[in-house]
């Protein structure tokens, strides 16, 4: 493990949004199921429509505007806990766990994940965004992915989980990573050579599947990380990252020198194929650090830099790397709300190839 990531830290889908809240029994056994979309992402990631399924007017509004959400009352969060919870005990179909703008606290995760980790269900996907998770909430998600080793998505876009929370999750989740695939391979012996029951003694304290942990989806945006917690996710890329997806908008207060460290964690990266960059300040001189790597990095093929304060001069930057990924070229790049010149937008438009 990397020394930053060493440092001790100082498909049934389930919808629970606000316009929801009338037909959440109903919903809980709907038949939705959660695949990539290749559509425009806006700044958080659990507003990506599914293309499998066809959803009302209003339910369309409830995800894409954020801003017209209330947060839910004390009150109708106990309630959607408590109906949460009585589907998790018995049920085996829960494969998406929402619970976005809801108000959720550190406290209300402790009780979610009592039940969470004996729910029969194999959730996939733990889609938190717009909550009050903070630090501690860290801890109590590492948790449920050490018995849940099926989440392959963790989407937590404007919690409060700051540096402190960041290094906790990052340096957990490389730990669980490495214990799990030990304790896949323990397992296996065990099956092939009964006789040697000791193996089953290396396995890592309270670890009970044979299957291999590995996040493919995470979304730490709006988070209040600075430079360090841009650091410590970018030392976790180099050395354990297997990642489609990674949601870091809203990321401002980093400095350029960590999100060079980021950027260039992506060089040789051969999983990542979206990312989210949205009103983080980069600027001419982020995104020329940004279009220098995707010269060479071939797995991305999704890239979101909207609000970011880049004129012709980073423009021309992108053009530059577009042009030297003609063998991979991105099939969306969105550059809304900068200052680049409606020409130079065009050509750029022109090498994104929409397949």
């Amino acid at each position: 493990m990397s020394a930053e990531l060493s440092r001790s830290p100082h498909k049934q889908r389930f919808k629970a949004n606000i316009l929801e809240r009338c037909r959440l029994q109903k919903r809980l056994l709907s038949s939705a199921k959660h695949q990539p979309s290749d559509v425009e992402l806006s700044a958080e990631s659990d507003t990506i429509p599914q293309p499998d399924e066809k959803p009302e007017e209003e339910e369309e509004a409830a995800s894409q505007n954020v801003g017209e959400e209330e947060p839910a009352t004390e009150r109708d969060l106990h309630a959607q806990l408590d109906a949460m919870m009585m589907v998790l005990k018995t049920s085996e179909e829960v494969e998406q766990l929402v619970l976005r703008n809801t108000g959720l606290t550190d406290d209300h995760l402790l009780s979610l994940a009592g039940v969470l980790k004996s729910s029969p269900s194999a959730v996939t996907l733990l889609n938190l965004n717009l909550n009050l998770i903070g630090p501690f909430g860290a801890h109590i998600l590492l948790d449920v992915l050490r018995v849940k080793p099926q989440v392959k998505g963790l989407h937590l876009f404007g919690n409060k989980l700051r540096d402190h929370g960041v290094l906790t999750l990052m340096t957990g989740i490389a730990e669980l990573q490495e214990q799990s695939a030990l304790a896949a391979a323990a397992i296996q012996q065990a099956l092939l050579f009964p006789t040697e029951q000791n193996v089953l003694l290396q396995l890592p304290t309270g670890w009970r599947s044979s299957q291999v942990f590995t996040l493919l989806e995470l979304d730490i945006g709006g988070n209040g990380v600075s430079s360090e917690g841009v650091r410590v996710l970018a030392s976790y890329i180099r050395a354990h990252s297997r990642l489609q997806y990674l949601g870091l908008a809203q990321t401002s207060g980093a400095d350029l020198a960590a999100w060079k460290e980021l950027f260039e964690s992506l060089r040789g990266n051969r999983s990542l194929a979206q990312i989210i960059l949205d009103e983080n300040n980069l600027g001419d001189p982020g995104v020329r650090l940004l279009a220098d790597v995707l010269k060479e990095n071939v797995s991305l093929q999704q890239v979101d830099l909207d609000g970011n304060g880049i004129s012709d001069v980073g423009g021309n930057d992108i053009m530059g790397a577009l042009l030297c990924r003609m063998q991979f070229p991105l099939r969306h790049l969105s550059l809304q709300q900068n200052d680049i010149s409606v020409g130079l937008m065009s050509r750029i438009q022109q090498e994104v190839k929409v397949k």
